[in-house]
């Protein structure tokens, strides 16, 4: 399959070799495919939802058992049995997306040694990666997602470009 697959509001990307990645383009450690039989394994009641990816019109064949070309429908690797519908990749699984290592915006302000306010700015001016996953009404970041926005994000007088540089000094007479 040639479509190339994400996952918690496309923070991770799936290459055609079956390997998850950061938007920087590190694998992701200990991340491997979720599958249609991983989420029936779980027992759900009447009200649980799982969210999984929107399917192909050729991936909803596959499911119903029609017959589909399998290049066409994104699967796990079998290790040489029969794919069946069990083995139809809908997400992501990995350590860092287990709600109790997820950081809150509280964490994320305590992190960045900002308020939540802030941080809460932050979010809603874009300046924040999406969270990559929702609780409630809570927004949760992966650790490792927060530690590269933090390394990387805009620092003190980095909007020179509407307030002139900081730097520049103006002599009289230039």
């Amino acid at each position: 399959m040639t479509r190339e697959l994400t996952c918690c509001n496309d923070t991770y990307t799936r290459d055609a070799t079956g390997v998850w990645c950061y938007p920087w383009g590190d694998a992701v450690p200990g991340a491997t495919d979720l599958s249609l039989s991983d989420i029936f394994a779980i027992h759900l009641g009447p009200e649980d939802h799982v969210p999984i990816r929107t399917l192909s019109r050729d991936e909803i064949a596959w499911v119903k058992g029609e017959r589909v070309d399998p290049a066409n429908v994104l699967l796990r690797r079998t290790s040489g049995r029969a794919a069946g519908i069990g083995d139809l990749v809908v997400g992501m699984l990995a350590p860092e997306l287990h709600v109790l290592t997820m950081l809150t915006v509280a964490d994320v302000s305590g992190l960045a040694g900002v308020s939540k306010a802030t941080i809460d700015s932050y979010r809603y001016r874009g300046y924040l990666p999406q969270p990559q996953a929702t609780r409630g009404r809570t927004p949760l970041w992966s650790r490792p997602i927060i530690r590269y926005w933090l390394d990387n994000r805009p620092g003190c007088g980095w909007r020179s470009d509407l307030y002139g540089s900081t730097l520049e000094t103006t002599a009289p007479g230039r």
